[in-house]
């Protein structure tokens, strides 16, 4: 949880004149004693945030660019 505290505290100073927040969705646990704990790291991790939208890939993600 102390990751989440940091990263929040992180994103709270270099992005305060955001209106959206974009974060990478972490993986979710593989076994479901561990999701109470993951909420709540995902709640750590967005507190006192505007909005967030969190994106998950799918596997090979391609990013391309033209300039």
């Amino acid at each position: 949880m102390h990751t989440a505290t940091r990263l929040n505290a992180l994103f709270r100073k270099t992005s305060e004149k955001s209106q959206l927040i974009l974060l990478n969705l972490p993986k979710p646990p593989d076994v479901k004693e561990g999701f109470t704990d993951y909420l709540h790291y995902l709640d750590e991790l967005t507190a006192g945030l505007p909005r967030v939208l969190f994106v998950r890939g799918g596997g090979a993600e391609t990013l391309t660019s033209t300039a």
